[in-house]
């Protein structure tokens, strides 16, 4: 992992955060676009045949899981784990209640506006398994979802060899939800935006996925509502001075072990704390069972940054908005930094706690979207509905002024609908 210099080299540093990001999306675009292509002209077959592809898949199956399917797969899920799945759905859905949207009511003489949260009616949680299983996404995506009133959720998740994961089984079936697909990667995200053959068309997806994921929900925005620009995942963490270094050096592990495009970091004030904890993550690296995986993310995303000047490396943080920022040692410091998609603070608090039982939703922006997007929320899952009602008595005080600004741009129709009020009710 390099070391940079952030006191000399901050535009140099950011220049290759950039640099990464869009040379990942780069790569990747064309060959959605091909998926894209082969989805909306052949449909479901498309689907088999890119599972056969991509997902080891000796044979056609059906698309969507059995409900048979689901329960013989959850029974191999002990009663102990099923234990551990209910008690992160607790803690997600205590968190996420208090987000429940408030109807608003706006008055004033002869104007009446009530501002209500209603929401989307169909719902899709893509749910990764491509080299690990992912049950904590599909709560995270389940729960909010349920919380604000959507009438019908979907999932889908890769089947690898066709077979769903028993934990996520088990999660779809604690959560009720059984409309459960055998299809991942882009093409699911395209299948569900435009709908398949069976597959329906949604309103919304939500939930993380690969930069393939991330780059087919970045195409379909606008077509249907996505939660975010959730790609592969992103760990800074800011020293303000002396650290353990193996807590440290697990917890890079703990992100980079997700993805090879994974991007994890360190900024810290001493030369001396950086080059201590590369020599413990050396000392670890042999007792990581996805070591593989780390050692790549470590390779292509890793980055270790010494600074002086902790203002600078707040600057720095904010500009990367990274998708989690865990800060060790002056913990007023996270009241200054504004865009990472979720601040972690002190020693305890850290991102796979927040990933499984915090009750904090895991699917945060990435990419940089931290600077204008935030976590998923209940709110992601509805839409602001407004009713307006007007009396005489404000139409008669506003109408001419209306009427002028209609003039100064110049939109005649909109005028005239003012003006045939004013004329013809009395």
């Amino acid at each position: 992992m390099k070391i940079w210099h952030l006191d000399k080299e901050l535009d140099a540093f950011l220049a290759s955060i950039v640099q990464g990001r869009e040379g990942r999306k780069a790569n990747i675009r064309s060959i959605v676009e091909g998926i894209k292509k082969d989805v909306l002209e052949r449909g479901e077959q498309a689907l088999v045949d890119l599972s056969m592809r991509f997902d080891g898949w000796q044979r056609p199956y059906p698309l969507k899981f059995s409900e048979d399917e689901l329960r013989v797969a959850a029974s191999q899920v002990s009663k102990k784990d099923i234990a551990v799945l209910k008690g992160m759905i607790r803690n997600v859905t205590a968190y996420h209640k208090g987000q429940l949207g408030k109807t608003r009511t706006y008055r004033r003489k002869g104007l009446h506006v009530k501002e209500q949260f209603v929401p989307v009616e169909r719902a899709l949680v893509y749910v990764p398994g491509g080299r690990v299983p992912y049950p904590s996404s599909l709560i995270m995506g389940a729960v909010p979802a349920r919380l604000a009133g959507v009438r019908e959720i979907y999932a889908t998740t890769p089947a690898h060899a066709g077979e769903i994961n028993p934990y996520i089984a088990a999660a779809c079936l604690l959560l009720e939800v059984t409309d459960v697909y055998r299809v991942g990667g882009a093409q699911a995200i395209y299948a569900f935006a435009y709908g398949a053959g069976a597959l329906p068309k949604v309103d919304m997806i939500v939930g993380p996925g690969n930069a393939y994921v991330e780059e087919a929900k970045r195409d379909v925005y606008g077509h249907v509502g996505i939660d975010m620009l959730a790609g592969p995942t992103e760990l800074i963490v800011l020293a303000t001075g002396a650290f353990e270094p193996a807590i440290l050096a697990w917890d890079l592990f703990s992100q980079a072990e997700h993805d090879d495009m994974a991007t994890v970091g360190l900024f810290a004030p001493s030369r001396d704390d950086l080059y201590a904890l590369m020599k413990q993550m050396e000392k670890l690296i042999a007792s990581a069972t996805r070591r593989e995986t780390v050692e790549r993310a470590l390779e292509n995303n890793g980055f270790l940054v010494h600074y002086g000047d902790l203002e600078r490396a707040i600057q720095a943080i904010d500009l990367i908005a990274p998708e989690h920022l865990e800060v060790m040692g002056d913990e007023a410091v996270a009241e200054r930094i504004q865009y990472p998609g979720i601040i972690y603070i002190g020693p305890y608090a850290c991102a796979p706690m927040g990933d499984y039982y915090i009750g904090t939703n895991h699917v945060l922006p990435t990419g940089g979207a931290g600077r204008f997007s935030a976590g998923l929320s209940v709110d992601r899952f509805t839409k602001r509905k407004v009713l307006v009602k007007i009396e005489r008595s404000f139409f008669d005080r506003f109408a001419d002024d209306a009427m002028r600004l209609a003039e100064v741009e110049g939109l005649q129709a909109h005028g005239q609908a003012i003006r045939v009020r004013k004329e013809l009710l009395k």
